[in-house]
Order: C-alpha cells, then structure tokens, then sequence
C-alpha cells in the first residue's frame, strides 16, 4: 500500500484492466474465479488507490494477487496491517479502512473465531515430560533429521493413518513449527495464539496469545527456576518464556531496536542463553518512494534465559546509516542498511560459536556481511569469521514496482539471500562441515575448524528470489537433501533498465529435490516435480520450497502443490505421497483447508508426523492446517 500523498498518483493504474492479468492468470493462463469489482465502495476506491500497483499485474509476483487476497481472511488482511509485514503501509489508513479494503477484497464480514470450549481437553495431565522435537532443525545441529527411535522409518510410510486434523481459526498460513514434549506439543500461529495440543488426540491444553503473530519454532529448554520452558519470538520482537506445562508467562522481553525490526526466524537455546534472530520489514516500506529508505540492520540478541535480560546485541551492519543521496522524488536515501537475518542461528558447542546466514543490503553502497554466512562468539557477540556468498546485492520491494520504483538502487541485486538455517553435521570421513543452501541455487559446504573455508559449492539450479534453496536443507550424515523451488515468479526485473538480474544468465530453471553426498558435494539423484498436479486448482505451484525433515532411508518434502511427498534417500524414489489441499473434518471443530506447504519441514516424534498445510505469502495457496500423521499401534 502507499502512503495518501501517492494515492492521487495510484489512481492512474487502470485497474479494471490490470485486473485480468492478475498473479493467478498468468500461472497456468486460469481466469480469475468471482474477482472483486470495481463496485464504487469504500473498499474497492481504497485498493484502487492504495493497493492495487502492488498487488495486481506482472509486479504481484512478489505480493498476493486478487485471487490470492481474495481466498484470505478479512481477519488475515487486517492483521498484515495493523501488527504484520504491511503495517508500514496500513498505518496510513484508518481502522476503517483496513476493514473496509479486507471486507471487499474477500467479500466476507471481518470476523474473529476462537476455538470452541469442546475442543479443550477433558483431563490435564501433569506433563509435559521428554523433549522429541525442539526448535527448527530438532535441535542437534539444525540437521532436520530424526532417528528410527522416534518410531518413523521408510518403512512405516506406506501404513501411515491420519490420526487427527486441527485447524488454526481465520488463518491462511500456518508456519510455526511445533514443539513435542512428552504427551504434547506445542505450536504457534499467525495472529499469536500459542497452543498446547495433546499429542494423541489434538484436544488444547491451553491457548496463550502472544502480541503478534509467531512464525518461528517453538523451542523447550530449561528457564526460570529450573522449570522446563517454552522459548519462542513473535512478529514484533517480543521474546517469550512460557510453562510448558501450564503455559504461565514466565517472562517477556522486547528485542528490536528499529521501527521496521521483526522477527521471522526461530530461536534457539543453548547453555542458559536465548539467541534471537532480527530481520526488518523495511525491504517493504522502501516500496512507498516518499519513505527515506533505509536505516535498519539485521543481528542477533542473546538473552538470559532464566530472567530474559538482553547480554549483547549483534548488528550485521556495524555502523549506522549515514545519508548517502536522494530518489528522484527528493527523498533522502541512506546506508548501509540490510543484511537481515531471516532464519534460525545454529549452535556450534565445540567452538563456542552461533552460525547465521543473512539477506541482502536494501541500499547502496553494500556491505561484505550481506548475502552472508557468520560465525559468531557466544559470549561476546563478536564476530569470529564470515564468509560472503554475493557480493553487491542491493535489493528491496521497490525493484518490483513498474510505479513508484524510486527506491530501487540503481544497481539492482538479485535479491539471494540466505534464508534457511545452516546446517552442523558430520561426515563420514569424521570431520565436521557446515551447509548452507542459498536462493542462488547454490549450495555451500564450509569448514567451520576452518575460519569457514570453502569446502565444495554445488550449482542445483539457477535461483531467484523465491529459490533456489529457499527454507533449508536436511541430512542424514551421509547426503544432505536439497528442494530447488527455481521459482520464476521470483526472477528480479530492473523496473528501469527492463532487465532481469540474474547471476546464471539463460541457464535453464531446474526445481527438484537433490540428494548431494557431503564429502565432494557431488549430486547422487535427484526427482523432478510432478507438473499434473496443479491443472485447474488456484495458487498451485509444482515448486519444492519448504524446509525437508530426514528419517532414516527417507526424506519428507512438501510442495507448493500442497502434497507432502517422501522420497528414498537411497535411489529418488517415491515412497509415500499425500494431497493436502483440500477440506478435512477438523478435531476442534473449526472449517479447515489445506493449501500450498511452505515454511518449515515437518516434525518427527513418537510415531507421529506433523504436517502444517497452507501458505498464502506469494499467491500460493490458502490453508489453516496442522495434519497428524501415525504409525498404527
């Protein structure tokens, strides 16, 4: 959305026109199904005049087109507003105005459900008890994998039963990844709620709401008083420490420092601290040209984790950004800014070090820490080596406006960032290795007793701003497993040149799923994906974007498609496959879909897997699930 001053220049967008080739036109050339109208209503002036540069034509690539906004929830929109990643842009309208445009746009009445009082549990047990499943990678290196004694193997796949479905109310997307701890787990989600589910049959223990939405993994560690904990950040920064048996606020502590500052990477607990990932919302506001773009910088905060107390705070960018220039409207332009940290750090015990990987700068002149994997010391917050991937990529939301690109650095970026957490494993041969993947469709293999030396780099595709290796990566010690989206609605087009950044050139797009064998980095197999699923179904994308989860002899990966499918690590070969797009009998008695997967991989524990289903960031498809799969008896 853009700012009131911009709306008389909005207008211009011949939006009746621009209306027939939204996002969902042009993915597989299907009409628009009931596309709102222009009716003369608060709502549909509004979008024309606030909205619809962004959210409609070639550009919405990069935001959710009409069919996209419509499928969502009037909640859904205007919480993206008020607290979520457009509330830059919705402070310029009223209350009743983000109503008002969330109301039309999916031609429903603002509502907010809860779950109903049948949907808690009858008895509460003392719990919760073992930890199966912390954090975003299970906790032992962010390798994603789970061993055969959490009673899943290649071979239980083919006997897998639905056990049971909830449903996460008003939501379109559910990317939180659970926690299980003894009987249960424990899960967040898009407008705050945290839950406490039993593990058996999907009944609440407890709800608690959180401020603003939480994205990231639920981690459990040991907090105050010894007591056994629930670490997790929300959207606005906000870090929190919960009871894991009875979810009683421990404490809370607020980590961001900037305006724009947000959290969409998980936490992570290690020897009495909370680390905590910072990344920025301003890639966004940079979309409105009268905003004097940018001053904010990604980092981690360590955090005590018995009282919450903040021990030291990281900065990616070191110094503070300086005026540099001006857009062609006038606006000041300032750097360095940038080089978010989107995703979860990972624990290195044996050095004492957290790795991260970071996004790009939003302005130039860029810096050496974007586009980049760091090592960082736990005690202090200094950096103890990093290593850059791309240099010079300067990129943010502006590049993708045909209007209002002002903004845009001049030398655009292809927008690679590291998204996915690294990976600490080791090799057959005894040494250690670190992983990363990166939306380059490159995938590097560092020597973490090395000052990160490169090891190997593997080209699996050709990349884009939507993968690449988007979410992350898994493995077993032998190969790590690699879903290569090669999303071309990601591609980078320089809105004043006219042409796409690319680093690979012409190189053909290549999504799949590849098995790479950790000791040269060389490709064992790989699997294309299945292109037939998508025919007539909105938001249907055949792209590999989330995160994999690694059992033994199989790997987990969900689609945009919404299937979430298992392939032999051995040969490729497909071993279990299940459609989840589409309506279920819920547990806790709320409607719910299932939609593109995206985000985080699924959880592994005690027999069961865990599937979130439903992401409706990049006109993929709707969903509000959270499906438990079990091995029978």
């Amino acid at each position: 959305m853009k700012s009131p001053a911009l709306r008389a220049l909005s207008l211009t967008v011949v939006f009746t026109a621009v209306i027939a080739t939204d996002l969902a036109a042009q993915q597989g050339g299907r009409p628009l199904l009931n596309p709102p109208r222009m009716d003369g209503s608060a709502g549909a002036t509004l979008f024309s005049a606030s909205c619809a540069e962004c959210h409609t034509g070639e550009q919405s690539g990069r935001a959710p087109g009409l069919t996209g906004l419509g499928a969502m929830t009037p909640r859904a929109i205007v919480t993206a507003l008020e607290s979520g990643r457009m509330r830059r842009h919705g402070e310029q309208l009223s209350s009743e105005e983000r109503v008002a445009v969330a109301e039309w746009l999916t031609a429903k009445t603002l509502t907010e459900t809860r779950i109903p009082a049948s949907a808690f549990c009858s008895t509460q047990p003392v719990g919760p008890g073992t930890v199966h499943w912390s954090g975003w990678g299970g906790g032992d290196g962010e390798s994603g994998y789970q061993g055969a004694h959490e009673g899943v193997t290649a071979a239980d796949l083919p006997n897998l039963e639905l056990a049971w479905v909830f449903a996460f109310p008003d939501a379109g997307q559910v990317r939180s990844k659970p926690a299980v701890v003894g009987d249960r787990l424990i899960v967040g989600s898009a407008y705050g709620e945290v839950y406490s589910l039993d593990l058996e049959t999907g009944c609440a223990h407890w709800v608690f709401p959180a401020d603003a939405a939480v994205r990231g993994a639920i981690a459990i560690a040991s907090g105050p008083d010894g007591r056994q904990t629930a670490f997790f950040s929300d959207f606005g920064t906000n870090v929190y420490a919960l009871d894991a048996a009875s979810g009683e606020l421990l404490w809370k502590q607020k980590t961001g420092t900037h305006g724009d500052n947000t959290n969409t990477g998980s936490v992570v607990v290690h020897d009495g601290r909370v680390f905590v990932p910072i990344s920025s919302m301003e890639i966004l506001s940079a979309g409105n040209p009268r905003y004097e773009c940018c001053t904010s910088s990604g980092g981690v905060v360590a955090l005590s984790a018995e009282s919450g107390e903040e021990l030291w705070a990281y900065r990616t960018i070191e110094e503070a950004a300086v005026e540099v220039g001006a857009n062609e409207l006038g606006t000041k332009i300032f750097a360095p800014s940038g080089a978010p940290v989107w995703s979860s750090p990972t624990v290195d015990a044996e050095r004492g070090v957290l790795y991260i990987g970071t996004g790009e700068n939003y302005t130039s002149p860029a810096t050496t820490t974007s586009d980049a994997l760091i090592a960082i010391e736990m005690a202090t917050g200094t950096v103890a080596w990093s290593f850059q991937a791309t240099e010079a990529d300067t990129w943010n939301m502006a590049c993708t406006l045909p209007n209002g690109f002002e903004n845009c650095p001049t030398a655009t970026g292809p927008d690679f960032d590291f998204g996915m957490a690294p990976i600490l494993t080791i090799r057959e041969n005894g040494e250690r290795i670190l992983v990363a993947g990166q939306k380059s469709g490159l995938v590097w293999g560092l020597d973490p007793d090395a000052n990160g030396e490169l090891v190997w780099a593997k080209r699996v595709g050709k990349g884009g701003a939507l993968g690449g290796v988007h979410w992350g990566l898994a493995t077993d010690g032998k190969r790590v497993y690699v879903p290569n989206a090669d999303n071309t609605l990601g591609l980078i087009r320089n809105p004043r040149t006219g042409e796409y950044a690319q680093e690979n050139g012409e190189d053909p797009a290549t999504p799949g799923v590849y098995a790479i064998e950790l000791g040269a980095g060389e490709v064992i197999w790989s699997v294309e994906p299945e292109t037939d699923t998508c025919e007539g179904r909105q938001g249907c994308m055949p792209f590999f974007s989330a995160a994999p989860t690694a059992i033994e002899g199989a790997v987990l990966v969900g689609s945009l498609d919404g299937h979430m499918r298992a392939y032999s690590t051995e040969d490729g070969s497909l071993l279990w496959d299940v459609d989840t797009a589409r309506e279920f009998e819920t547990v806790n008695g709320v409607p719910g879909r299932g939609g593109s997967i995206d985000g985080p991989g699924p959880v592994v524990a005690q027999g069961f897997i865990l599937v979130n289903s439903g992401y409706d960031m990049f006109g993929e498809a709707p969903g509000n699930l959270l499906l438990a799969f079990r091995v029978p008896n």
